[in-house]
């Protein structure tokens, strides 16, 4: 199983590719930081899978070095791509926001995540990810069995 994870938040990215090593064996995790460096990947490798955080930047930076291009809907333009380039891998976006955007244009996770679904074939829903819950894991298992992926109890 190759599984790209799409993440720029770096304790958010090593608890999920420490769970999915957990859960999946024989799985291949491979990283990245941005919404660009997610696409030209996913152009150019075959997944069986792609995790992908909504909020990106969307060019690569050095850790040291502060990002002012994030996307706040960047999850939405990689699936946006995905679909252009007829790429047909299932996606599961993993955030830790409940809201976002600003008003006029907020939108909560529960709206962004019915968008997504009747918007992209691909996409399998959304996992909340919040640092001190586990609850996260519960439920990313479940859209892992759900698409037919092996998991550990």
């Amino acid at each position: 199983m190759k599984i790209l994870i799409v993440e720029d938040d770096e304790n958010k990215r090593v608890q999920l590719s420490d769970y999915l090593k957990l859960i999946i064996a024989d799985e291949v995790v491979l990283l990245e930081r941005s919404l660009q460096s997610g696409v030209r990947r996913i152009k150019n490798e075959l997944f069986d899978l792609v995790i992908l955080d909504m909020t990106l930047p969307m060019y690569d930076v050095s850790p040291d070095e502060p990002s002012d291009d994030t996307h706040i809907f960047g999850g939405r333009e990689f699936l946006s791509q995905m679909d252009r380039f007829d790429i047909n891998i299932p996606v599961i976006v993993f955030t830790q926001f409940e809201v976002f955007g600003k008003p006029p244009n907020e939108m909560r996770l529960e709206d962004l995540d019915r968008e997504l679904s009747e918007e992209y074939i691909n996409y399998q829903g959304a996992v909340y990810y919040h640092a001190s819950l586990n609850s996260w894991k519960d439920e990313l298992r479940d859209k892992l069995v759900f698409n037919g992926f092996v998991c550990a109890e």
